[in-house]
Protein backbone atom coordinates (compact mmCIF):
# COMPACT_ATOMS: atom_id res chain seq x y z
CA UNK A 1 0.00 0.00 0.00
CA UNK A 2 2.99 2.29 1.05
CA UNK A 3 4.40 1.63 -2.35
CA UNK A 4 1.04 2.68 -4.17
CA UNK A 5 0.97 5.95 -2.05
CA UNK A 6 4.53 6.97 -3.06
CA UNK A 7 4.02 6.55 -6.84
CA UNK A 8 0.60 8.91 -6.49
CA UNK A 9 2.35 11.37 -4.55
CA UNK A 10 5.64 11.71 -6.73
CA UNK A 11 3.05 11.87 -9.72
CA UNK A 12 1.70 15.35 -8.12
CA UNK A 13 4.85 16.39 -7.49
CA UNK A 14 5.45 16.07 -11.55
CA UNK A 15 1.92 17.62 -12.41
CA UNK A 16 2.60 20.80 -9.81
CA UNK A 17 6.18 21.17 -11.49
CA UNK A 18 5.00 21.07 -14.65
CA UNK A 19 2.52 23.54 -14.41
CA UNK A 20 4.90 26.08 -12.59
CA UNK A 21 7.66 25.67 -15.36
CA UNK A 22 4.72 26.13 -18.01
CA UNK A 23 3.75 29.49 -16.60
CA UNK A 24 7.70 30.66 -16.70
CA UNK A 25 8.86 32.71 -19.88
CA UNK A 26 10.85 31.20 -22.35
CA UNK A 27 14.19 33.10 -21.32
CA UNK A 28 13.65 31.76 -17.84
CA UNK A 29 13.57 28.41 -19.16
CA UNK A 30 16.38 29.20 -21.47
CA UNK A 31 18.31 30.16 -18.53
CA UNK A 32 17.82 26.97 -16.70
CA UNK A 33 18.39 24.84 -19.98
CA UNK A 34 15.20 23.44 -20.20
CA UNK A 35 13.31 23.86 -23.37
CA UNK A 36 9.75 24.09 -23.41
CA UNK A 37 8.90 20.99 -25.36
CA UNK A 38 11.11 19.37 -22.53
CA UNK A 39 9.47 20.16 -19.59
CA UNK A 40 7.37 17.28 -18.58
CA UNK A 41 10.89 14.82 -19.49
CA UNK A 42 12.79 16.91 -17.32
CA UNK A 43 10.33 17.03 -14.27
CA UNK A 44 10.24 13.07 -14.32
CA UNK A 45 13.70 12.47 -14.82
CA UNK A 46 14.58 14.99 -11.72
CA UNK A 47 11.52 13.16 -9.38
CA UNK A 48 13.04 9.78 -10.56
CA UNK A 49 16.29 10.74 -9.41
CA UNK A 50 15.11 12.27 -6.33
CA UNK A 51 15.23 11.01 -2.53
CA UNK A 52 12.20 11.70 -0.29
Amino acid sequence: MFHYLKRVSIGLRARRAERALHELSDYILKDMGIRRDAISYAVREHLKNDRF
